[in-house]
């Protein structure tokens, strides 16, 4: 073999040396990317998870606030109305017992 084929030889094992190392470096990288993006991914999926429960704690405990208002202001306007009606006196004459059975009356 001449010295030419020979160098020719030589730089197609280093080309085929030089594209082995290359695909390697590029499998390494893809692997390691995917990893990343897997990561990401679950990361993701945590925090939506978090975010979710996080919101529906948030309108469970919105509700039993409006709730526990509500329960308060029905309580203040039923002592209100039981303070207003202790407060109210009837009067009683004959003329009024008169239109209070006409309007029973009338009902049926």
């Amino acid at each position: 073999m001449s010295n030419t084929q020979e160098e020719y030889l030589q730089s197609l094992k280093r080309i085929k040396e030089v594209e082995d190392k290359v695909q390697l470096e590029i499998e390494t990288h893809r692997k390691l990317i995917e990893e990343k993006i897997n990561t990401l991914q679950k990361d993701l999926e945590d925090s939506f998870a978090a975010s979710k429960i996080q919101g529906e704690t948030f309108v469970e405990k919105s509700i039993q606030e409006n709730r526990f208002n509500a329960s308060k202001e029905a309580d203040k306007i039923m002592a209100e109305a039981e303070k207003k009606a202790q407060n109210i006196s009837i009067q009683l004459d004959p003329q009024t017992i008169e239109k209070i059975i006409e309007i029973f009356l009338s009902g049926m």
